[in-house]
């Protein structure tokens, strides 16, 4: 029991098995509903043979195999591509509000420095008057931002 894969090939190849006879047991078992269908009223007449039931799921087990599998890869596969798909889309939502928040922070800091700089260049040269004053102020930023 040390190796999972050869239990769960064990496990495939048991529940294909089953299906197949499943199918088979009820195609024996479908009476009159079934005799209107071509293809299923041959099949059925091969159940009415000794050992018909065991010949037809030994018939249907390669085509029961196949639908279990495949569609069970199918329905695995496009649920992988999904995830991914929203993975990515998400990804690229993340991205963007990120630099858009960025530009947001990023700009939002450049006026308090410019503020800073021209406020310092103004009181340097002697013209800073009382309103420039608190224009540039930064209880002012808040309500030019």
């Amino acid at each position: 029991m040390g190796d999972n894969r050869t239990l769960w090939r064990f496990f495939d190849g048991s529940s294909a098995i089953s299906a197949s006879m499943l199918v088979a047991v009820l195609i024996n078992g479908c009476g009159d509903v079934c005799g209107n269908i071509w293809d299923i009223r041959l099949l059925k007449s091969l159940t009415e043979q000794e050992a018909g039931v065991i010949i037809l799921a030994t018939l249907l087990l390669f085509p029961t195999t196949t639908v279990l599998y495949g569609g069970a890869k199918l329905i695995f596969a496009a649920k992988e591509a999904v995830e991914k798909k929203a993975e990515q889309k998400g990804r690229a939502q993340g991205i963007e509000e990120g630099q858009a928040k960025g530009r947001a922070e990023g700009l939002s800091e450049g006026r308090v420095d410019e503020r800073k700089r021209i406020r310092a260049q103004l009181e340097q040269s002697g013209n800073l008057t009382p309103e420039l004053a608190r224009i540039l102020s930064d209880e002012e930023n808040g309500s030019e931002t």
